[in-house]
């Protein structure tokens, strides 16, 4: 289309759809290294909060409050809400198959601003404390 940018992403994992200025968006889709028996890492972005809205399919959260992350919980996301994890907190999540979130964060959100930290702990979604946000 003349005028418009149209990005269709249907491969697997994060790609980024959009970069202006000072934010990107990006389509977030299933893939293995985010089904929970796989599931190695938390990170955390130094300079920007990220936003995760669910299009389809079942994201959860995975989430520490604490400066070195000993435990977790999750947050489940519903269809069209629009989650904000501020930044400095430590995240990961769960994708189950044929789910698309689009993701909102500063452009220059890279990793060697966002750390990585091995899990504390395995995640079981089953048996994780849930909160609301």
């Amino acid at each position: 289309m003349e005028g418009i940018q149209v990005a269709d992403i249907r491969e697997e994992g994060f790609h980024p759809a959009v970069c202006f200025e000072k934010w990107k968006v990006a389509v977030f889709n299933s893939a293995s290294v985010w089904e929970e028996e796989n599931l190695s890492y938390l990170q955390k972005h130094n300079l920007s909060d990220e936003v995760f809205v669910l299009l389809e399919g079942e994201c959860t959260l995975i989430l520490s409050g604490e400066e070195v992350p000993r435990k977790l919980y999750a947050v489940r996301l519903e269809k069209g809400k629009v989650y904000n994890v501020p930044k400095g907190m430590w995240h990961s999540h769960v994708l189950g198959k044929k789910t698309k979130v689009i993701v909102v964060e500063n452009s220059d959100t890279v990793p060697e601003n966002s750390p990585k930290v091995p899990l504390p702990c395995p995640v079981r979604l089953a048996e994780m404390e849930y909160r609301e946000k």
